[in-house]
C-alpha cells in the first residue's frame, strides 16, 4: 500500500479522467470507463502480478528474482541500454514528465491494431533504465491494460532500495504521465470514432 501518497495518486487519476471526460464530446468505450474506475480504487485493493499485462509481468519476475539492490541497479542500466532512440523532435513540452531529476520525454502512438507502442529519452542512463521498463513493458498494451495498471505495481519491481526517494517519485511521475497521455489517446479515437460513424 502507498499510503497518504497512494490516496493523493488515486485522486489525481480521477481528477485526471473526469477532465478527460468534460472535454470529450461522445462517449466513451465502456471497457476505458471501467479501467479508468478500475485505477480510481487502486488503493484500497493490492493489484496481483498475474493481473498485469504480460510484457510487464515479465519485466517484474526478473527483478523479483534478483534479491541484491545493487544486482537490481546494475539490470536498470542493462535496461537503459536495450530503449530505442527517441527522434529529437519530440523532445517537446507536452511529451516531458514532471517531477523528475533528470530530463525525461514519454510519446505515445496508437496504431491501427488498437495497442499502444512508446517511446523514451532521458539525459540519464539510470532514468534511461527506468523509462525503458515502461517503454517495454507497456508497448503493445490496448488503452484499457494500461489504465488498468495500479500505480502500485512500482513496488512490485522492489528498486525502492536501489533508488533514492527522488528517483522513486520520478519513476511513479512518469508512469502516471504515460497513462494520462493514454487516456488523452483513448479519448481522442473515441471521439474520431463517433464522428466518422455520425
Amino acid at each position: 500500500m502507498l499510503g497518504a501518497q497512494g490516496s493523493s495518486l488515486c485522486q489525481h487519476a480521477q481528477r485526471t479522467a473526469h477532465a478527460a471526460f468534460r472535454q470529450s464530446r461522445f462517449a466513451i468505450k465502456p471497457s476505458l470507463t471501467r479501467s479508468v474506475k478500475q485505477q480510481c480504487k487502486c488503493m484500497s485493493t493490492a493489484q496481483k502480478v498475474s493481473e498485469l499485462p504480460a510484457s510487464l509481468q515479465k519485466i517484474v519476475g526478473a527483478f523479483q528474482m534478483v534479491p541484491d539492490p545493487m544486482a537490481r541497479y546494475k539490470q536498470l542500466l542493462f535496461y537503459a541500454a536495450k530503449l530505442p532512440p527517441m527522434a529529437a523532435d519530440l523532445h517537446t513540452p507536452d511529451n516531458k514528465v514532471e517531477g523528475c531529476v533528470s530530463q525525461v520525454w514519454v510519446f505515445p502512438e496508437l496504431r491501427g491494431d488498437g495497442k499502444i507502442y512508446w517511446v523514451a529519452d532521458s539525459d540519464s542512463q539510470l532514468t534511461k533504465g527506468l523509462a525503458a521498463l515502461l517503454v517495454l513493458g507497456l508497448s503493445g498494451c490496448t488503452p484499457a491494460e494500461i489504465l488498468a495498471v495500479q500505480p502500485g505495481f512500482v513496488e512490485m519491481l522492489g528498486l525502492k532500495q536501489s533508488l533514492t526517494p527522488s528517483r522513486n517519485n520520478g519513476f511513479l511521475n512518469m508512469f502516471l504521465k504515460m497513462q494520462k497521455l493514454t487516456l488523452g489517446l483513448a479519448v481522442a479515437s473515441a471521439n474520431n470514432a463517433s464522428a466518422n460513424g455520425s
